[in-house]
């Protein structure tokens, strides 16, 4: 009796083993596409540094268009993040607007493009871990940043 008791207890566990093996799993992935909307009245490049500061990006941005710049399929939004390419994080980012003038924004200080509340649809779902969507998210440069660009060095 105690010896089917024991067979009956491995039974069971190992078709639990199975069910759980055997069910769906659904990953976390967060596929969002970055699109940049030039808004400032100018012409610009969006220029992208890794933290060496090499450039390995650059896209050129007519005023009153957009470009896509790349999709991401990780856990988190990876604003920057190319994970094609070796060193793959943008660290800094420069505007160069085609009047001699730039902005530089810096991933360590959060700056506008680099601060995920900037974007222009930016939603909190997004930062939810452990939910897996499919997302485009929008950011515009404005007259505001034109202003704010100095003389290039």
């Amino acid at each position: 009796m105690k010896q089917k008791k024991i067979w009956i207890l491995y039974l069971i566990i190992g078709i639990s083993v199975l069910v759980h093996s055997c069910q769906k799993h659904v990953d976390a992935v967060k596929t969002i596409t970055y699109v940049y909307r030039n808004s400032s009245g100018h012409d610009l490049n969006m220029e992208v540094y890794n933290s060496n500061d090499d450039l390995f990006k650059n896209y050129y941005i007519p005023n009153n268009s957009s470009i896509e710049t790349y999709t991401s399929r990780v856990e988190t939004v990876a604003l920057f993040f190319f994970a094609s390419l070796e060193d793959h994080i943008g660290d800094s980012v420069v505007l160069r607007f085609t009047e001699g003038k730039c902005i530089h924004y810096s991933k360590d200080n959060t700056d506008k493009i680099f601060h995920i509340t900037q974007y222009d649809n930016y939603d909190p779902v997004l930062m939810e871990y452990g939910k897996p969507i499919t997302y485009t998210l929008y950011y515009t440069i404005t007259v505001d940043d034109y202003n704010e660009s100095v003389d290039c060095e």
